[in-house]
C-alpha cells in the first residue's frame, strides 16, 4: 500500500506530457515538458538547452569529462560554478553548500540553490541557480535550471520533473 502511494506521488509529480530527449551519444536522457522549447542558450558549453513558457527560465545541460584514474569532485566542481557566476558580475546573496544524494539513478551526486542578484537598469532582479552534479565516472553530468525567485509552483514542479527523470541507458 505504502508503494503505491509513493508512485502516485511520483506520478504526480511528472509532467502531463513530456519528450524524451538523449544526450551525450544517447547515453543519458532527460524528459522535457512539452511545452518547454529547444533553445540555443548562452555560449557556454551546454550541449542541451530548453526554455520555459513565457520566457520563465532556463534548463541546460553540461558535461565535463573526468580524466582516467581520476575521480570526480563534484564539491570542487560547485565551488567553481559559484565563482564562475560571481565573476560573471553577479551577486551570489548566501553561503552554498550542496546537499549529497547517495543515489541518482544509481550514481552519487549533489544537489545545490545558488541564489543570486543582478542589476539592470537600476533594478534588482532576483534568481536562483538549481544544481544537480552527477559522478557518471567518466563524466560530470550537470543539469542546471536557471528559475525566477519567488519560484511559481507550476514551473519549480516542471523543473523537477526534468530533474527526477534522469536516467543512464541501460541502468535498472
Amino acid at each position: 500500500m505504502r508503494a503505491l502511494f509513493v508512485l502516485l506521488l511520483l506520478v504526480g509529480t511528472l509532467p502531463a506530457s513530456a519528450e524524451k530527449v538523449p544526450f551525450s551519444k544517447a547515453r543519458f536522457s532527460v524528459e522535457m515538458p512539452a511545452d518547454w522549447k529547444k533553445g540555443k542558450g548562452p555560449d557556454d558549453g551546454n550541449i542541451l538547452s530548453y526554455d520555459a513558457p513565457d520566457g520563465g527560465g532556463t534548463f541546460s545541460i553540461y558535461e565535463l569529462a573526468v580524466a582516467k584514474d581520476h575521480r570526480a569532485n563534484l564539491e570542487g566542481t560547485l565551488e567553481e560554478r559559484v565563482k564562475s557566476i560571481a565573476k560573471a558580475k553577479l551577486k551570489v546573496t548566501a553561503d552554498v553548500k550542496g546537499q549529497k544524494q547517495d543515489n541518482f539513478d544509481g550514481k552519487p551526486a549533489v544537489f545545490a540553490v545558488i541564489p543570486v542578484e543582478a542589476t539592470h537598469a537600476g533594478e534588482v532582479i532576483k534568481f536562483r541557480y538549481y544544481l544537480v552534479l552527477i559522478d557518471a565516472k567518466d563524466a560530470v553530468i550537470i543539469m542546471q535550471a536557471v528559475l525566477p525567485s519567488p519560484l511559481p509552483k507550476k514551473l519549480q514542479e516542471a523543473a523537477l520533473g526534468i530533474i527526477r527523470s534522469f536516467r543512464e541507458k541501460g541502468h535498472k
